[in-house]
């Protein structure tokens, strides 16, 4: 009788543990399926790419990451004047891109021949024959001031958002005035950065999400220098970081009104 109960006890004993452990698995795989994050659909990421000329014509490059979509179809913002030769990438996707409006919006419309495979990469290529003005870019002083707003003006979320300017051969950092999103000092990543690419300089916005309505901005000054510009640029590095990391207001004007360059 002893030994058949503490069969028993010990049968009891094993199915307890079990339910225990299982009911621990499916506890810890909820927690780790709640704390994945969601993969994102959509517009995942975004890089617009500007080679601006002496005389202020641009050659534009927009990048697309696309995932998930489900259409045929696709708005992109536009925020370029007079978009010329428009050309578009799409790997084995057929695309026709066409520039237009969406009611008072300025966009590219993509019509793609059938719903797109799960991910897709999208190049589009164009011209801007006035991207800036440099007559009234310039001031008194021979610094040029150029600004650009993004204007999300479709109803789609932007994820990672970047932004490049590619100054002419020759010219020069003299400073960023304003920035959305403005640096604070604090990020890990800051919102702009500029750097040395060959004899050029590149300058570079960086914004993780923008959405429907939203902006990204940058407003900076530069200017030519015929002798050796790289002191130059040396001193608008740490100038613009030194300014960056130690939070001054400079950096982002409170009434920055934003506007395109063109």
């Amino acid at each position: 009788m002893r030994k058949m109960t503490f069969a028993l006890c010990a049968v009891l004993l094993f199915a307890w543990s079990s339910v225990q452990a299982a009911t621990q698995e499916a506890a810890t795989g909820r927690a780790a399926q709640a704390a994945a994050p969601e993969a994102k659909k959509g517009i995942v990421a975004c890089r617009e790419s500007v080679d601006l000329s002496p005389d202020g014509s641009a050659n534009v490059t927009m990048g697309i990451a696309l995932a998930g979509w489900d259409s045929d179809k696709l708005d992109l913002p536009l925020n370029y004047a007079k978009p010329e030769n428009l050309g578009v990438e799409a790997g084995d996707l057929k695309v026709v891109a066409t520039a237009g409006k969406t009611g008072d919006a300025s966009v590219i419309k993509l019509q793609f021949d059938g719903k797109p495979p799960a991910d897709v990469q999208i190049k589009l290529t164009f011209a801007v024959k006035k991207f800036l003005d440099l007559g009234k870019a310039k001031t008194p002083r021979g610094i040029f001031n150029l600004s650009y707003t993004f204007t999300n003006a479709t109803a789609t979320t932007i994820n990672k958002y970047d932004f490049t300017v590619l100054l002419p051969p020759g010219y020069v950092m003299n400073g960023v005035s304003s920035s959305t999103p403005k640096a604070t000092g604090e990020e890990v990543v800051p919102p702009y950065d500029f750097l040395a690419q060959g004899n050029r300089v590149v300058v570079n916005l960086h914004a993780p999400t923008v959405g429907p309505g939203k902006n990204a901005a940058i407003a900076f000054g530069f200017a030519k220098d015929d002798r050796n510009p790289w002191p130059l640029v040396g001193i608008g590095i740490l100038i613009s970081l030194a300014a960056l990391y130690l939070k001054r207001d400079v950096l982002t004007s409170a009434n920055y009104a934003a506007k395109t360059a063109a």
